[in-house]
């Protein structure tokens, strides 16, 4: 009997709990309204802010990380010649901490050359000497991205090293393919690849570049620093079809031609140019129509209604464009008549500096001296 009291005692307890569960979820349904009182705030989950992209730092190995990576390359080419085997050793033993990220690299060329006869050939073709190199069209210069340690710096040096003999479309294409990460001088990359960039005048390039090297980059040797910071106060001052820039596109045009370089991308170089010239000489003509205007009185002028006609080259419809099927392919490309040159001479005779005129001299003598080789 009392085990029978306790059991029914047990399920009564069972189901109050029962109906107070369900009184408590009842009353948590229920609208705050009918409470009076002001619900519990709650928290509304803060929204995530988007990563920022890690900025990418460079520099270069330290002669241990150096050495494993030249070991680990070596060891890949299963080089088994003894002799091989102790020219290496002795070339891995020179890495010392105390050398220059170029120094570093001078010797890992040399293990390169030492195991490898692809990369001994392109290390003798793109030598420093007095003599150009002739571009190879070798598989490891030529073929996709650089992104392996081995690829990527036998095609620094050689971009770095047609930069110094000047050919700079070459060389750029080169830098351009490249994965600096896997560079030994990532800081001589940067600096090369921007005196490229600002050589042709790609401001926007060049200035990304030259972020990279003074804010990203460790171990920046004095020199490339200076020159970075002097290219980027450059480029800031440097303004679109300025006389500065025509004279700077006027030297491009004579390294090209020094080069034997006289084509196509050349031909538009010299178009630019003109162009340029044209719409500069006409700006100014109207400027010292306009100042001779106000002199004289409202709608009186004593400059002669020939000057904006004079200011286009013949057979132009327009200021600035050159019509290029009148450019002669016999080397006198893109040369002003002897009436434009005595414009454009006078009018930089009076408004500009005295090496401007030098440099335009000169840009009309190459031009004259190529036309007279090229007719022979």
């Amino acid at each position: 009997m009392m085990h029978r009291f306790h059991l029914i005692q047990k399920k009564q307890s069972f189901e109050h709990r029962l109906q107070r569960i369900a009184m408590i979820i009842f009353v948590c349904a229920l609208p705050a309204s009918v409470f009076g009182q002001t619900p519990i705030p709650v928290p509304i989950p803060l929204k995530k802010e988007p990563v920022a992209e890690k900025t990418q730092l460079y520099a270069a190995p330290s002669a241990p990380e150096l050495i494993l990576q030249l070991q680990s390359w070596i060891a890949d080419q299963k080089v088994k010649d003894p002799s091989q085997l102790k020219n290496v050793t002795s070339l891995l033993v020179k890495l010392e901490p105390s050398l220059s990220a170029e120094e570093k690299l001078d010797l890992a060329l040399q293990v390169f050359a030492e195991v490898n006869p692809e990369a001994k050939q392109l290390v003798q073709t793109y030598l420093l000497s007095d003599k150009l190199p002739q571009l190879s069209s070798h598989p490891l210069l030529v073929n996709g991205q650089a992104e392996t340690f081995y690829v990527s710096n036998i095609r620094y040096y050689a971009a770095r090293n047609l930069t110094q003999f000047r050919m700079i479309d070459p060389a750029l294409e080169l830098f351009n393919s490249i994965n600096p990460t896997t560079l030994i001088d990532p800081a001589g990359y940067l600096f090369y690849k921007a005196v490229c960039e600002h050589y042709l005048l790609q401001k926007e390039a060049c200035g990304k570049t030259l972020e990279q090297l003074l804010n990203n980059t460790q171990q920046v040797p004095e020199r490339y620093t200076q020159v970075a910071v002097l290219m980027q106060a450059d480029l800031a001052e440097l303004k679109e079809e300025s006389l500065d820039e025509i004279s700077r596109k006027m030297s491009d045009v004579e390294r090209r031609l020094e080069l034997g370089n006289s084509g196509k991308q050349v031909q538009e170089v010299e178009d630019e140019i003109i162009a340029s010239l044209d719409k500069l000489i006409k700006k100014m003509e109207d400027q010292s129509k306009s100042s001779s205007s106000s002199g004289a009185g409202a709608g009186k002028s004593d400059s002669p209604d020939s000057g904006s006609s004079e200011s286009r080259v013949k057979g132009q419809t327009a200021p600035g464009e050159v019509d290029k099927n009148k450019l002669s392919d016999n080397g006198g490309w893109g040369q002003l008549p002897p009436k434009k040159q005595a414009s454009a001479k006078n009018i930089i005779n009076r408004n500009f500096p005295s090496h401007y005129r030098k440099a335009i001299e000169k840009y009309f003598k190459k031009l004259a001296t190529q036309t007279a080789n090229t007719s022979k």
